[in-house]
């Protein structure tokens, strides 16, 4: 008797199941090249910072003022670890990172995460999806944000031109205003004062609240 050539029903489902999948999900079959993953840890400590011939302890990242830069590719997938070895507790906020279906990990404190409390760790993990350019980090819970910030550089994928001319050279430049912060203390009372005036169309003679117990003093 000759062999039949016809396949086992075993084999027959498995052929059918996987050319439901490459129907239902065709980018599957075009997926291209997927970016690697690029790892980071973020040591949340005090340390003594000297700028502008006046020396201040603040809430660091690695010790550094502004904090270290985090550079990737487009597609890459990005770990940073936090580790919190102050008494504030933190969270990180990637800011112009789109969260595409991980919320979880955009970094605003009591909204979409509970914040990294004294001696706990906590890795957020998200993909860079569609975004090249430069943008940045910085805590995102009370007034932290003074202090603990720094650059994410995105570069396009690899044999990706730029959209633009390729620069000679790229030098990030960040601003910060915690060695102005009575600056900052002054301006927020004149805030306080100016809704006033909007309430009630004549300033007060009473005094202002005080500004919170956690704003950087003089």
């Amino acid at each position: 008797m000759a062999a039949t050539l016809l396949p086992s029903p075993a084999l027959l489902a498995a052929i059918l199941f996987a050319i439901s999948c490459l129907w239902s999900f065709p980018e599957v079959a075009i997926a291209k090249p997927a970016g690697i993953t690029r790892h980071y840890r973020f040591d949340i400590r005090l340390k003594n910072v000297t700028r502008l011939c006046h020396t201040k302890s603040m809430v660091t990242v690695n010790g550094k003022f502004p904090g270290p830069r985090i550079i990737a590719r487009e597609g890459d997938r990005v770990l940073v670890k936090v580790v919190n070895h102050v008494q504030n507790n933190i969270s990180i906020h990637w800011h112009g990172i789109r969260q595409l279906r991980n919320g979880w990990a955009d970094g605003p404190a009591y909204v979409t995460q509970c914040p990294i409390q004294t001696g706990q760790t906590y890795v957020y993990n998200y993909t860079i999806v569609g975004q090249r350019g430069t943008l940045f980090w910085h805590a995102h819970i009370s007034w932290l944000r003074a202090t603990i910030y720094g650059p994410i550089i995105i570069l396009p994928k690899r044999n990706v031109s730029y959209p633009f001319v390729k620069p000679y050279k790229e030098v990030p430049i960040i601003f910060g205003v915690w060695f102005m912060h009575c600056h900052i203390e002054i301006h927020l009372s004149w805030g306080l004062k100016m809704a006033w005036v909007v309430l009630d169309g004549k300033l007060p003679n009473q005094k202002l609240r005080p500004p919170p117990s956690d704003l950087p003093r003089c």
